[in-house]
């Protein structure tokens, strides 16, 4: 008996034509009103509306007092705070702050990717950075990067990583624990939210944190993430324009390319996302502020002719703002890491 070939079905189910709301060749003004509509459906998509249900407006930023809470390295400070971003919700983050330069410093939001360490990955370092162990993996160490190189740097735990990763010891017995990400968004969806979305909008109070301290300066502020942090910043870029520069490393790719054929993990599958539009849509958003997409030449999961692709399509979205040259792809010989060189020469000239 031959079974039934969902493959060959669901790829003409996402072949069928491209919803109303995607680009559809707009210029100059009907571009602006094109990306005003899209940004709304976008927030409807990601669970915005749920998430405003249980909005502050005072973020209420807290440092932690505690001396393991600050260290001093030999160029720069790395503090501790964490704001309100919902009712009963905080979000840790380290601020890392230069020697190199003088406040107020450019800003660079640095978002990891996929990592039980979170933000500990970003900054460098272990639980155990006093005994002296640090996590390298691949250099994705990119919030000290930053710092070293004169930016600011807010470094959070993006939700379900680090310390915003749940208890899952009730699942310990089980040899099919369910991972935090497909924990989080399988009740995420339950209340019409998205753990994509609540990463995003936990971004864009970060980006308040930022207006409102006065070492930072929030005229020179970009976002820059890796993997599932650079799927965050894409979208936290598309959604917020005071965010100026954006770079999204391995994250960029046709849904049909990546997401649909290659086993991703739960939180990229944000339901009704691909009926909206597509990747370069999305990117179309950030137009006309400067945005690089980082690539590895043999990135396994986001395959690189699809990366290709899809930046020719963003292209077109960039000339029809009148920002041809604003976008630019920087392709690295590698995987599914993070290239320094994709990132930082990109944001110096910049901020």
């Amino acid at each position: 008996m031959t079974g039934f070939d969902y493959d060959d079905w669901f790829d003409g189910v996402l072949r069928a034509p491209d919803s109303s709301a995607a680009y559809a060749g707009e210029t100059g003004q009907e571009f602006e009103a094109w990306q005003k509509s899209f940004r709304a459906e976008l927030r409807d998509v990601l669970g915005f509306p749920a998430m405003r249900d249980s909005a502050v407006e005072d973020i209420d930023p807290r440092r932690r007092e505690r001396p393991e809470a600050t260290v001093r390295h030999r160029s720069y400070e790395r503090q501790t705070w964490s704001v309100r971003t919902e009712r009963g919700f905080r979000v840790p983050f380290y601020l890392l702050l230069p020697d190199s330069v003088d406040p107020p410093y450019p800003v660079v939001v640095a978002l990891h990717g996929h990592t039980e360490h979170g933000k500990d990955l970003a900054a460098g370092v272990a639980e155990g950075e006093a005994a002296g162990r640090h996590i390298t993996d691949d250099r994705r160490d990119m919030a000290r990067q930053a710092v070293r190189r004169g930016f600011a740097v807010v470094a959070p735990d993006m939700r379900a990583f680090g310390e915003l990763s749940p208890d899952t010891s009730d699942d310990s017995d089980s040899p099919d624990a369910v991972s935090a990400c497909t924990r989080w968004q399988k009740r995420a969806q339950l209340l019409g939210r998205s753990l994509v979305g609540e990463r995003v909008w936990d971004v864009r109070r970060l980006v308040d944190f930022v207006e409102g301290h006065s070492a930072l300066d929030a005229g020179r502020l970009a976002v820059c993430g890796h993997s599932g942090g650079g799927t965050v910043a894409l979208l936290a870029g598309a959604l917020d324009d005071r965010i100026g520069h954006v770079v999204a490393c391995a994250s960029v790719c046709p849904f049909e390319d990546s997401i649909v054929p290659i086993d991703h993990c739960l939180c990229n599958y944000v339901p009704g996302l691909r009926r909206l539009g597509e990747a370069w849509d999305i990117a179309g958003l950030v137009a006309p502020r400067s945005l690089r997409i980082v690539a590895g030449e043999s990135d396994p999961i986001f395959p690189i002719a699809g990366t290709r692709r899809a930046f020719d399509r963003i292209q077109g979205r960039y000339c029809a703002a009148d920002a041809e040259g604003k976008c630019s792809l920087f392709v690295g010989d590698g995987g599914h890491r993070f290239f320094e060189a994709g990132a930082w020469p990109f944001l110096r000239d910049r901020l």
